[in-house]
């Protein structure tokens, strides 16, 4: 008779990750092409489907989820505006176009990822299944801290070097906040060796906050809260995939 028990994973990942925040315009590719940066996740997952006497293919909890949980950095992301309004050659053109903002954030979430081949088929070393996409949705508690600064002098000893909308401090959360977030993604995996997957995965998240840059006016163009778009490629290794953990 086999055993029952839970099998865990562990992966890391690097890849890039584009803020969209009230720098630049949004909808605007460069805006969310050019605000990106460097992040890195170590990751844990959990499934189920060694949690049973009786295997079944078709059972979803058992043999098709996965539960991640990750910590993810996010390293000092450089904001800029872009877009037809800092081009234009004006005053305020000039004070957007100096306007130099920053962000790190940590990232700590748990997801749950639904993959549409069965998970024990896919891991046994016999079976000719390589190739497992998934999708995923979770939530995400978020740790920031940004700067803000502008080319043309010290905006604390003067703030008309910054753009008309942003004068008024009330508008301004410089510093160091938290923020709860959700995320979907969709992604692979790749069997490369025996207990070894290569994972590529874009995820989506959508912050409940517009002060992640450290900017909230009450222009119509800055009221949309903050989002992230990842990239991200992985190596995750099978820790017990063919025993228990512990004896």
């Amino acid at each position: 008779m086999n055993a029952q028990y839970l099998t865990h994973d562990v992966g890391v990942f690097l890849g890039s990750t584009s803020l969209q925040t009230d720098y630049g315009e949004r909808g605007h590719l460069p805006s969310e092409l050019n605000n990106n940066n460097l992040s890195i996740t170590v990751a844990h997952y959990l499934s189920f489907y060694n949690n049973t006497l009786r295997w079944d293919p078709n059972d979803i909890l058992q043999n098709h989820l996965m539960v991640k949980t990750a910590i993810q950095y996010v390293t000092n992301t450089k904001l800029e505006h872009h877009g037809i309004f800092a081009e234009k050659q004006s005053p305020e053109g000039e004070r957007l176009r100096a306007m130099r903002g920053g962000v790190n954030i940590l990232n700590l979430s748990m997801n749950v990822e639904y993959f549409l081949k069965p998970l024990e088929e896919f891991v046994y070393q016999a079976s000719d299944i390589s190739f497992n996409p998934f999708v995923s949705f979770g939530l995400q508690y978020s740790f920031y801290n940004n700067s803000l600064e502008s080319t043309l002098g010290d905006w604390r000893q003067d703030i008309t070097v910054l753009p008309i909308k942003y004068r008024n401090e009330d508008f301004l959360f410089i510093g160091s906040g938290e923020s709860l977030g959700v995320n979907i993604g969709i992604g692979t995996r790749l069997k490369i060796a025996e207990k070894i997957d290569l994972v590529a995965q874009y995820n989506y998240t959508y912050f409940l906050s517009d002060k992640i840059d450290g900017l909230q006016t009450d222009r119509v163009e800055n009221r949309n809260n903050e989002w992230a778009l990842d990239i991200q490629l992985g190596i995750v290794y099978h820790i017990n995939f063919s025993g228990p953990l512990f004896y």
